[in-house]
């Protein structure tokens, strides 16, 4: 019994062609002029208002723990005041008869 052997081909790959990507080149002066040219857009409103609401709520936070504080000093003043012992001296003291 003889068995057919069976030759296996290689197909040629096909190349790919290769495709050159451009490097972008910067120059010195169009990427200073670029980045102090100022464009105002909506981005650029949303920065503001986040900015202001941010500088506010902390202002406000500030403002809030120095009225606490004051609070806390008037509370522990007062009763400093109030944990003194009185001393009567015997002259103030009047005489029940």
């Amino acid at each position: 019994m003889a068995t057919n052997k069976k030759t296996v081909t290689k197909k040629a790959s096909a190349k790919k062609p290769v495709v050159k990507k451009k490097v972008a080149t910067s120059t010195t002066k169009n990427t200073k002029s670029e980045f102090w040219n100022i464009e105002f857009n909506i981005n650029t409103l949303y920065w503001i208002t986040i900015g202001i609401a941010v500088i506010s709520t902390a202002a406000w936070t500030y403002n809030t723990n120095q009225q606490i504080s004051d609070i806390y000093d008037s509370v522990d003043q007062s009763s400093t005041i109030s944990d003194q012992p009185i001393i009567r001296r015997p002259s103030d003291v009047q005489k029940i008869n």
